[in-house]
């Protein structure tokens, strides 16, 4: 498995999207921000060598679980993270249940941030090869 994962950051919120990005570009991996659902789910379609989305939760026009929905009719192995501010309002097990490879809180620490991603990514990888 190549170690530079691919990611793709939804989130309307620009900034949120380019301190994700750096995060992300730190530990080596490339990131490509989409601002919008629509944006995310055309990237996927295009390349289909997406390793891990991270979609903020409340987008306008389509949820984050609406997206992940929608990313999983074209990739049903695409890990997908929720991020949300609003972490009380739904819960990591709902998440998980519904199909999230994971779930983060923000504000976040940057590391778990990142090695939820390459955790994600890493249990794609090994279902793929098992």
């Amino acid at each position: 498995m190549d170690s530079r994962l691919k990611v793709i950051i939804v989130d309307d919120d620009n900034a949120m999207a380019q301190m994700c990005a750096k995060l992300i570009q730190r530990r080596g991996h490339s990131a490509i921000i989409a601002g919008s659902c629509r944006d995310a789910i055309a990237i996927v379609r295009e390349a289909r060598d997406i390793d891990v989305v991270i979609t903020d939760f409340q987008m306008p026009h389509m949820t984050g679980l609406q997206l992940l929905a929608r990313l999983h009719a074209i990739d049903e192995t695409l890990p997908i993270i929720l991020m949300t501010g609003h972490a009380e309002v739904f819960s990591t097990d709902r998440a998980i249940a519904l199909g999230a490879a994971d779930y983060i809180a923000k504000p976040f620490d940057s590391d778990t941030f990142v090695h939820s991603i390459e955790r994600a990514s890493r249990s794609r990888h090994n279902l793929a090869h098992n």
